[in-house]
């Protein structure tokens, strides 16, 4: 492989090689931790019948009771205990084990993690967090079970061949538009490595070598609201947990800076910081001319609230990034060579990782679940019900290229039946299912181990109570944002005063009308 090559003479760049993976493995890998991929970079804990590896860059927890052993390698928080350290959540989760609060207990944490756990008999138990920020996999290479955060790790072990329906997808035009490149279902570039979906749990039994799963959220009706009073409830509800994730932050990291815009999502993660504007910075990049308005409005808010904020400018051009041809191939390989960023975010990872100082971003990815992105998105007030067509349209645009289109709705055929879709209430819309398991699931959480490049990342809005709570909220007014507003309102009034509020180019209703015309179109084509 060229990459290798490259990197076994230079030392400087192999850390940069799958920072912050993890990888769990059945057998030993100890005899290839000193070689490529891993360079002698990473730590291992053998726990059970598990070797549990990551890279130097990420922590491992881990924990041993008499029900089992538990571990959660990333990071995770309670806005409800107002613990921060990952071993004492382990425990308040070990402690439930088998019990009927189990999975409440696991839906209070907020992070960025995979959690795990060997029951008695040594079978191995895994689940990814709310929105699968944290890319998650698994697969059975040569008889080996293992779990990664990266599916191009375990090609690079294995030598795992890039299956046909992928590379299609990547041959097609339009898979790098409608939220960028990503894979449907949960299925990955390999046939032998599947995606963890968030919101199931993975058991593997260690006896016949069997991989089960069980959906074990949602499983209940969620109703709407009934009144003002309730509404009001589940806003202050919401946005205490949010608050509280603040703090546990500050508690967490020495030098925590909130990625800043003058979006709602980021507005509301700044209010919910008020009361500890001191100890918080805030940074904004411009890499895109489109993104001038967003970096003015964070620096009136910072300004108004007197906390530091730094802009960072991203190069119009590689020639002042050393080694920049060698950083994209390494960016492309972590990737798995399946997202293909453009120029102008390749510089943006490459520069970052050379002068973001901070040890944690907190950013707001996830919010866009409650926000009703696909309404949105394509202007839609309803959607049609749960099917294949439905999900692949949400997916991708295939309005010429029917044949493949035919194969996507396959994938989805599969997929809705494998993880029970049609058994879930209809409280739960579909279009934000999607959103939350698919779209976060396959594109959001790799592009964030992408973005953990240059630093480690955390969301407040990562937690499966605050979602389900505002789920609950009409969906007419989760498509305008007034309950981010609200919760703005509650948790700083005096920036909800300030009536700051970018709206996403890609929200604009021109826009969402041609792209509600082709779905529209998309759906009723019989073929």
């Amino acid at each position: 492989m060229d990459l290798k090559k490259k990197l076994d003479g230079r030392k400087d760049l192999q850390t940069m090689l799958f920072r912050r993976a993890w990888l769990i493995s059945k057998d030993s890998l100890d005899n290839k931790m000193s070689t490529f991929p891993f360079y002698g970079n990473w730590k291992s804990v053998d726990l059970g019948v598990l070797h549990i590896y990551v890279h130097n860059t990420l922590n491992i927890h881990y924990i041993e009771t008499k029900s089992g052993k538990f571990f959660l390698c990333g990071h995770c928080y309670n806005p409800f205990t107002m613990e921060h350290s990952e071993e004492k959540c382990l425990t308040r989760i070990a402690e439930s084990y088998n019990m009927s609060d189990f999975w409440d207990k696991i839906s209070e944490i907020t992070g960025v993690f995979i959690l795990g756990w060997i029951n008695e008999e040594g079978n191995i138990n895994v689940i990814t967090d709310p929105s699968g920020m944290q890319s998650s996999f698994y697969g059975e290479v040569d008889g080996n079970f293992l779990i990664t955060s990266h599916c191009q790790l375990l090609s690079d072990l294995y030598g795992l061949k890039m299956n046909d329906l992928t590379k299609e997808l990547l041959d097609y035009k339009w898979y790098y538009r409608v939220m960028g490149p990503y894979l449907p279902g949960d299925m990955t570039q390999f046939n032998e490595v599947t995606r963890i979906v968030p919101n199931i749990v993975y058991t593997y039994n260690h006896k016949n070598g069997k991989v089960t799963h069980k959906r074990f959220y949602p499983l209940t009706d969620n109703p709407q609201v009934k009144d003002e009073k309730e509404y009001l409830e589940v806003i202050k509800k919401a946005a205490d947990i949010l608050k509280n994730g603040a703090e546990l932050v500050l508690r967490k990291w020495q030098n925590p800076a909130i990625s800043l815009t003058g979006g709602i999502d980021s507005n509301t993660t700044f209010a919910a910081c008020n009361g500890n504007y001191d100890q918080y910075a805030t940074f904004s990049y411009l890499s895109a001319h489109k993104e001038t308005i967003d970096v003015d409005a964070a620096k009136i808010i910072a300004a108004r609230f007197n906390v530091k904020h730094t802009v960072y400018t991203i190069p119009e051009n590689s020639d002042g990034l050393k080694d920049f041809e060698l950083k994209k191939e390494i960016i492309n390989h972590n990737d798995g060579y399946i997202y293909r960023l453009r120029d102008n975010e390749m510089r943006k990872r490459i520069y970052l990782e050379q002068v973001l100082p901070y040890d944690v971003e907190l950013k707001s990815w996830v919010s866009e679940t409650i926000r009703a992105y696909w309404y949105k998105h394509y202007g839609r007030s309803t959607m049609p019900k749960i099917s294949a067509k439905l999900f692949r349209n949400l997916y991708k645009i295939f309005l010429l290229n029917r044949s493949l289109a035919h194969k996507v709705d396959k994938v989805f055929e599969y997929y809705l039946e494998k993880y029970d879709y049609f058994k879930i209430s209809k409280d739960y819309l579909p279009a934000d299912l999607h959103y939350n398991e698919v779209t976060w699931g396959s594109w959001g959480g790799p592009n964030i181990s992408d973005m953990k490049l240059y630093t480690d990342i955390t969301f407040l809005y990562n937690n499966r109570i605050f979602l389900d709570l505002l789920l609950r909220v009409p969906l007419e007014k989760r498509i305008s944002d007034e309950h981010h507003l609200d919760m703005k309102k509650y948790l700083n009034k005096e920036l909800y005063d300030m009536g700051i509020r970018v709206v996403n180019m890609k929200e604009t209703a021109t826009r969402a009308r041609l792209l509600n015309i082709i779905f529209t179109l998309n759906m009723k084509l019989p073929f």
